[in-house]
């Protein structure tokens, strides 16, 4: 145990690793305490080390092997992106959704090991760096160009169409929320809306997904971009942008498909091209058009 006064240091034995909410991680975890007097929990560790349980934490282990390998590139240039641009930060990526999920060494599997070590050092690169890459569960049959979601116009991020159209999970759904919940939680995101009236669409993305939400209440008529709708009820209630909309009796009716903002590389989709006999590298290339294979130096 290594103790100063912000931080303390924990460094497992060769016998046991650590453990954090009964899970067990690889590497140094360092225990911070924020100036609001919270705990921050960073996990100190190589990134090929970290990627074999980081890849079993999002998607499942015993897919194919060429699903899992892609998978493992996209992963690997994600994280090196993002050490590349917050170096001033105590951490990397988080655990969760945010980022990249990751809940240690409880679930890695040969297959993700696999994966990791045959790719070993490789990531994706435009015009000679490391791009920004970006992957979800399912597009719902196609993915998005990243110029829609986020305003950021990059050539390898554009939409293409995907293998996942033909599978059920996650494909199909809807949910109803009443719009009391809804006016709720948008004034909490600073909006005046109140007693909505009435709900609509306001414009598309080329491949079908809400730009827009306009909402008609006692305040008016406001319009909200429909991925800050998603967010403030939460990404798990309202999987993605890709729906229909309407009002019925006192609910807003959200009738989508797909999970996920919908750009780059969708993993679901990434399974199905491996399944019909595409290698990691066709796979890459078809998600992320003009990108290139690189070793990390």
């Amino acid at each position: 145990i290594s103790v100063a006064a912000e931080a303390v240091l924990l460094e497992p034995t060769e016998e046991a690793a650590i453990r954090v909410n009964s899970r067990p991680y690889r590497g140094v975890l360092i225990f911070y305490r924020t100036s609001e007097g919270k705990l921050t929990i960073v996990n100190r560790l190589g990134l090929e080390e970290y990627l074999v349980g980081a890849l079993a934490s999002e998607v499942d282990p015993f897919w194919p092997l060429e699903a899992l390998k892609a998978h493992a590139v996209v992963s690997r240039t994600m994280v090196a992106h993002r050490i590349w641009i917050q170096r001033a930060r105590p951490f990397d990526v988080t655990a969760d959704t945010a980022t990249h999920l990751y809940y240690g060494i409880a679930v890695e599997r040969e297959g993700t090991r696999q994966a990791v070590e045959t790719t070993r050092g490789q990531v994706l690169a435009y015009e000679g760096e490391i791009l920004s890459a970006t992957f979800h569960a399912n597009c719902g049959g196609h993915t998005e160009n990243a110029s829609e979601i986020w305003g950021l116009d990059a050539p390898y991020l554009k939409g293409v169409d995907c293998e996942c159209q033909d599978i059920q999970k996650d494909g199909i759904w809807e949910k109803r929320i009443s719009v009391s919940h809804l006016s709720d939680v948008l004034r909490r995101q600073g909006y005046r809306i109140n007693d909505i009236s009435d709900i609509g669409i306001d414009g598309i993305t080329p491949a079908g997904r809400v730009k827009n939400v306009t909402l008609r209440s006692a305040h008016g008529t406001t319009t909200v971009p429909a991925e800050t709708i998603r967010a403030a009820l939460g990404n798990t209630v309202i999987p993605s942008v890709f729906f229909e909309l309407e009002l019925s009796e006192g609910e807003a009716v959200f009738s989508g498909r797909g999970s996920g903002h919908g750009v780059g590389m969708c993993q679901w989709g990434a399974k199905e091209m491996a399944g019909i006999g595409y290698d990691f590298q066709a796979i890459l290339a078809h998600y992320y058009p003009g990108a290139v294979l690189e070793r990390m130096k």
